[in-house]
C-alpha cells in the first residue's frame, strides 16, 4: 500500500525564476524630461527676477506728510530706493515713519516694476495746549505730539499756567490739565461750545465761552456735575451768555451767575 501511494504521488520541479509582475509601471521619462526642464527655466527666471537691475527701486511717492519731519520720512524712504522690489523689507521702514509723535497711521505698497509709494495719516489735534514755551497739539487722551508757532483755526485752546513741560512724543502730567481735557471732551458731548480753558496756578479752571463770558469750575472735583449744571443752565437760559458776566459753579451744591453791568 505504501508503494502504491508513493507512486501516485506526483512531483513537479519547482522553478528558480523570479515572477515578473504583469502590471509593473514603467518609468514615463518623456515626463521626467518635461519637469527636469520646467524646473531648470523656473530657476533661471526666479534668478533672473531676483538680480535684474530693471525692477530695482528707482523711486518712492509720499503722500499725507504735514505737520511730521517731511526730512525724516524721506530719509526712511530712501532705503528703499536701489534695492530689489521683491525682496524689499518694508517692515523697518514703517516702524521708523511710525515712531514720528505726528503719525497716526502709515502703509507702503509696490507699483511695478521699479516704483514704491508711502501713504501716511497724521494725528488731528483735539485741543491746543498754550504754556510759556509755546503752543502744544495734543489729543484727548493727554498725548503730545506736535509744537506749532500759532494756534490752529478751530481747535479749542487750553492755557495752562501751572508748571507742565510738556514735550511731543509725551504725555499730559498734571492732573488739572487731564481735568482740562476731560472737561473739553464732556462739553463736546453736550454740546457746549467752548473757545477757551483757563487752568490758574493753583489748578483751578475757567472756561471761555465767548462775548467775555466764563465759567468757574474750581478745582478738579466733581467735574461731571458741574457741567451737568452748565448745561440745564444753559438749556434753561440761552441768553445767559450775552447777558451773564460769568457763572460760579465751584460749589456745585450753590450754583450762581452775575449778570454784566449796564452800560452807564
Amino acid at each position: 500500500m505504501t508503494g502504491t501511494r508513493q507512486g501516485r504521488t506526483r512531483r513537479y520541479p519547482r522553478s528558480n525564476a523570479r515572477r515578473i509582475p504583469s502590471n509593473r509601471i514603467r518609468p514615463n521619462y518623456f515626463l521626467l524630461f518635461c519637469l527636469f526642464t520646467s524646473a531648470i527655466f523656473a530657476g533661471v527666471g526666479v534668478s533672473w527676477v531676483l538680480t535684474t537691475p530693471s525692477l530695482d527701486v528707482k523711486s518712492v511717492d509720499i503722500k499725507g506728510v504735514r505737520l511730521a519731519d517731511s526730512e525724516a520720512v524721506r530719509r526712511a524712504a530712501s532705503r528703499a530706493v536701489g534695492r530689489n522690489i521683491i525682496l524689499i523689507r518694508t517692515g523697518p521702514i514703517l516702524h521708523e515713519i511710525s515712531r514720528l509723535s505726528e503719525i497716526r497711521q502709515v502703509k507702503m505698497g509696490r507699483r511695478f516694476p521699479d516704483r514704491m509709494w508711502i501713504r501716511v495719516w497724521e494725528r488731528r489735534p483735539d485741543a491746543v495746549l498754550a504754556t510759556a514755551r509755546g503752543f502744544y497739539l495734543a489729543q484727548r487722551d493727554g498725548f503730545v505730539f506736535h509744537k506749532v508757532d500759532s494756534p490752529p483755526r478751530g481747535v479749542p485752546i487750553i492755557r495752562l499756567a501751572v508748571r507742565e513741560r510738556l514735550v511731543p512724543g509725551g504725555t499730559v502730567r498734571s492732573a488739572s490739565a487731564r481735568c482740562a481735557l476731560d472737561v473739553l471732551q464732556i462739553a463736546r458731548t453736550k454740546a457746549i461750545k467752548l473757545d477757551q480753558i483757563s487752568v490758574d496756578p493753583e489748578g483751578d479752571i475757567c472756561l471761555n465761552m465767548g462775548s467775555n463770558f466764563c465759567v468757574k469750575l474750581g478745582g478738579p472735583e466733581e467735574i461731571a456735575w458741574k457741567m451737568s449744571l452748565l448745561q440745564k443752565m444753559l438749556a434753561h437760559r440761552p441768553s445767559i451768555v450775552r447777558e451773564g458776566g460769568y457763572i460760579n459753579l465751584v460749589c456745585p451744591s450753590n450754583p450762581a451767575w452775575k449778570p454784566k453791568p449796564s452800560a452807564s
